[in-house]
């Protein structure tokens, strides 16, 4: 089974002064409806990573089948999260899917349809990218035998400098826009509530 780290502790840079997470979409908060769709898939465990917002979101997901852990260091990046996550994996844990959480456009069905497409490579030295010809998605499937890189990298690359010097990638080829959409801007949320 695969686990799953949703990344939550940006600090929304090029969204502006409010956090992008707290944005209404769809009835409810984006942060919200993404969690609630990857609830709904068959990825086992769930944990959410948290910034300097931790205490309302851990409020706003208590509902929700996850753990809400707060990174420390979020000041210096996104793969101090990752690392974090990894850490917090259970001992048993084969693969997980590092997902962002500012990702609306992906349902549960998406999830899953990644899910199985990663269990037909039993390895555990595999990577998968959700991949559309031309561009790289999100998010990102790695196996077991990532979770020690993943766990000391520094910086805010994210797994791209892992994508880039490995041949263990894998392409889930699929055209579904909520692989390549993700809210960073104000732009991106005009778009969004224009679809």
């Amino acid at each position: 089974m695969t686990d799953a780290i949703i990344l939550a502790a940006g600090n929304s840079k090029r969204f502006g002064k409010d956090n992008k997470l707290f944005t209404d979409f769809n009835s409810t908060l984006l942060i919200t409806h993404v969690v609630s769709e990857i609830c709904k898939s068959k990825l086992r465990n769930i944990i959410v990573i948290t910034g300097k917002d931790h205490v309302k979101i851990n409020k706003l997901l208590k509902k929700f089948r996850v753990q809400v852990i707060k990174n420390l260091r979020f000041n210096e990046g996104i793969n101090s999260s990752i690392s974090l996550g990894i850490k917090k994996l259970p001992r048993n844990s084969l693969s997980t899917m590092i997902c962002l959480a500012d990702m609306p456009l992906l349902k549960s069905e998406d999830y899953n349809s990644m899910v199985q497409f990663e269990e037909k490579f039993r390895n555990k030295s595999k990577i998968i990218v959700p991949h559309n010809k031309t561009t790289r998605g999100n998010p990102v499937i790695f196996g077991k035998d990532y979770f020690n890189t993943l766990v000391n990298l520094v910086g805010d690359h994210g797994g791209k400098k892992i994508l880039e010097k490995n041949r263990d990638v894998i392409y889930y080829n699929t055209n579904s826009e909520g692989f390549y959409f993700d809210v960073d801007t104000q732009k991106d949320l005009t778009k969004l509530k224009n679809n």
